[in-house]
């Protein structure tokens, strides 16, 4: 964990709810649990934060209201802490806590490597080209003019451009770091997170609102498990969804909870769960196991997330070495075969 002011990522939260809900299980009070953790920390940033985590405490504060004065937990948890320990289900909470921010781990890890593979593959390609057009074509146009003959248009056109590239390289340099400046900075502000998001989420539409629908369940797992009642999971899992048209959803289950329908007749209304999940929750929702039952289509839609991750990874890797082969043999084709024409006229 750190002591700057950057949200605590999924990963330290996840940590630190397990490793808390391990301590309070056991009996021992939430000031020894937290020196316990301060104890065992192995960063002066962690000593830090959980020392100031203490001090709260120590000043008669709740644990939520000190985790809050940190400013590095997120609402959502600090929230979830405050109904645990107001309903006796703290231990409950953080457990559940915990599985909800593994999980966002997971799912963050997937997209992470969804992003980075294909990333990776597309540097070669334009690394390769950039190398075939700037150095390549130029020895291969020497050797033509020596032999009097000419490359063809789409070599001729490739070497172009190959000058016009290394004419301009600064400048190009320069501007793929602005963009790259730009992106980074965009992501260490919420404004910039946003943008990007809704960028991804309309790139892959079925994956984000699988994504969405999976979060909307882990979040009301969470919340029914701590003993809190169905329209205030709801509203208090608004405030989650950072996928638009999820969110739309949301605010319309919402307000036909309002009117005093039914949350699994809702939920199927407004089409956050269809086919099977909408049955699972129809029957969870009549057995009073809602809060099981949303827990295990979060885990479903978790698999289906990291399937579909992994689907896409196997569907980019050929299709960019083919297009990597493609456009390389294009390259060398259209400077060898004229040579050879020419060498042959010769021989």
């Amino acid at each position: 964990m750190s002591n700057n002011k950057r949200l605590l990522s999924a990963e330290e939260l996840s940590a630190f709810s397990a490793q808390l809900a391990l301590t309070v299980k056991t009996g021992i009070p939430l000031s020894e649990s937290i020196m316990i953790l301060r104890d065992d920390s192995e960063t002066p940033a962690a000593k830090a934060l959980l020392g100031r985590i203490l001090e709260s405490l120590e000043l008669g504060n709740p644990l939520a209201s000190a985790l809050k004065d940190t400013g590095v937990f997120p609402v959502y948890m600090t929230q979830m802490i405050e109904i645990g320990e107001a309903s006796g289900r703290l231990d409950q909470a953080l457990d559940s806590l915990n599985r909800y921010y593994a999980r966002e781990h997971n799912i963050a890890k997937s997209v992470q490597s969804a992003i980075t593979y294909p990333a990776i593959m597309l540097f070669i390609l334009f690394a390769i080209i950039l190398i075939l057009v700037v150095k390549v074509l130029p020895i291969f146009n020497q050797v033509f003019r020596s032999l009097g003959g000419e490359m063809s248009p789409f070599a001729a056109g490739a070497m172009s451009l190959g000058s016009i590239i290394s004419r301009y390289s600064v400048a190009i340099i320069v501007a793929i770091a602005v963009v790259a400046a730009i992106l980074i900075a965009m992501r260490l502000t919420p404004g910039g997170r946003n943008a990007l998001s809704r960028a991804g989420q309309g790139l892959f539409k079925r994956l984000s609102r699988k994504m969405a629908s999976g979060k909307f369940a882990s979040g009301m797992a969470l919340m029914l498990a701590s003993g809190v009642d169905v329209d205030k999971a709801v509203e208090l899992t608004l405030p989650l969804m950072d996928n638009l048209d999820m969110h739309k959803r949301v605010e319309a289950l919402k307000r036909l909870l309002e009117t005093g329908e039914a949350f699994s007749e809702s939920a199927v209304k407004t089409q956050i769960f269809t086919g099977m999940e909408a049955r699972m929750l129809t029957l969870g929702f009549k057995s009073g196991n809602l809060d099981s039952v949303m827990e295990r289509i979060a885990e479903d839609y978790e698999t289906q997330t990291d399937e579909r991750m992994d689907n896409l990874i196997s569907i980019i890797e050929p299709t960019m070495v083919a297009v990597l082969c493609v456009i390389v043999g294009a390259i060398l084709l259209s400077a060898m075969l004229p040579l050879l024409a020419v060498m042959s006229s010769i021989a």
